[in-house]
């Protein structure tokens, strides 16, 4: 049986969002008023051409500070993307989900020893956020922090080797796994 799902979470606004989105509203609106007061100045009309590029480039990296993540897994592949301004996806990972060491829900107290590297796709609320550990060909030891839903944890067990499968009753589902 195949094992196939798609999940879009979005990141949720973090402090250094905000900061980010202000200060390049603050260089916008300073480029246009410096713009105006050249053309108003020198009577070079042109230079409201930069105020409206000025304006356009804002939005463009306004709307790049907002991030979601795309988890999709295919039988015993786990990808996750990441999708920016819902425009420009960039694929954080793929993981071959028969590597997997460890896994479960995230908490301080997951001990992420002999780690070479770290994908962060969670939705920074810090709930509900569930980490793996996997052996990756390209990164070596991988440890992705990531915020599936219940039919992605389940997709996900089907393909994790048999050793760390989580029991259904730990993810609040039924008590049997279907193959």
């Amino acid at each position: 049986m195949d094992h196939y799902n798609e999940q879009l979470v979005q990141k949720a606004t973090e402090t250094k969002d905000m900061i980010l989105r202000v200060l390049i509203s603050a260089a916008a609106v300073a480029m246009v008023a410096l713009s105006v007061f050249a053309v108003y100045i020198f009577g070079f009309f042109p230079l409201v051409l930069i105020a409206l590029g000025a304006c356009y480039l804002a939005y463009i990296f306004i709307i790049g500070t907002f991030v979601e993540y795309e988890y999709i897994v295919t039988n015993n592949d786990l990808d996750i993307d990441k999708i920016s301004g819902k425009r420009k996806r960039k694929r954080l990972i793929t993981v071959k989900l028969n590597t997997v060491t460890e896994w479960g829900e995230y908490t301080d107290k997951v001990k992420a020893g002999n780690i070479s590297a770290t994908v962060m796709a969670s939705d920074a609320t810090g709930y509900n956020a569930w980490y793996i550990i996997a052996k990756h060909e390209k990164y070596g030891n991988i440890l992705v922090i990531f915020t599936p839903a219940k039919e992605t944890i389940r997709n996900i067990n089907y393909g994790v080797p048999y050793s760390v499968r989580k029991r259904e009753a730990e993810f609040g589902e039924d008590k049997s796994i279907e193959d």
